[in-house]
């Protein structure tokens, strides 16, 4: 089966369904690659956006995501032929793990930033992205601020803060705290004594998941025990 990302072809070789953790690991494969569109269609540029050309390497973005995918598929892959696969095969692959797990819109925010962010090529301002509006001789025209900044002073353009997670509560907290580091940076994906965004976001991910995990089996329990009726009193 070819699949097609515009200039770009992928093909994944059908495999025998015979058995139910194939059938698992291929869903895995496809719900990934659909996973990666939609990521990129929600925190990526939209196509054609000149803005693009204002942020060093953010050209690139969209190649750093897919091959971060590409990635997880291959370590899937090498896992199912070692058969050293223990766990769930979505769980290993992180952009369709991230779409239904506690804190993911959070770390999809810093993987965004990470893949698009970059240095400024110019003063990027409010008329870059409001053609319509001319200031007049004596307006200034003012920065706009509110981009998001990584550790190390990449910039990912408010314009491109399209989706509604943005605006959660979680993703206000997270980037208003952001700025505060114990170590040195060397990069944004290198910071000593320290952790980098993605890393800060994705262990608060896990700690959320495992709590997840640990309430769902106290209510598994409880229910095989025959604790009655009204399980719900346990997930206030």
């Amino acid at each position: 089966m070819e699949i097609f990302f515009r200039s770009e072809t992928w093909v994944l070789e059908f495999v025998d369904l015979g058995g139910e953790l194939r059938r698992d690991v291929w869903h895995a494969f496809i719900n990934e690659v659909i996973s990666l569109h939609k990521f990129i269609c929600e925190f990526g540029p939209e196509e054609g956006d000149q803005s693009i050309n204002q942020v060093y390497g953010a050209q690139k973005g969209k190649e750093r995501a897919t091959t971060s995918a590409i990635n997880s598929i291959a370590r899937l892959q090498a896992l199912q032929f070692t058969k050293k696969l223990l766990d769930d095969p979505i769980k290993l692959v992180q952009f369709s793990y991230l779409q239904n797990v506690p804190y993911g819109d959070i770390v999809y925010q810093t993987l965004a930033v990470n893949y698009w962010g970059g240095a400024l090529v110019k003063k990027y301002t409010d008329t870059d992205y409001r053609p319509s509006q001319v200031a007049g001789p004596s307006e200034e025209v003012l920065e706009i601020s509110n981009h998001v900044y990584d550790i190390d002073g990449s910039v990912y353009l408010q314009k491109w803060k399209r989706s509604p997670s943005w605006e959660s509560s979680a993703s206000i907290n997270f980037w208003k705290n952001s700025s505060i580091n114990q170590g040195m940076v060397l990069s944004k994906n290198l910071v000593v004594a320290d952790v980098t965004l993605i890393e800060r976001a994705a262990m608060t991910c896990k700690e959320k998941c495992q709590l997840v995990e640990i309430t769902q089996a106290t209510i598994d329990a409880a229910t095989l025990k025959g604790i009655p009726s009204n399980i719900d009193l346990f997930k206030v």
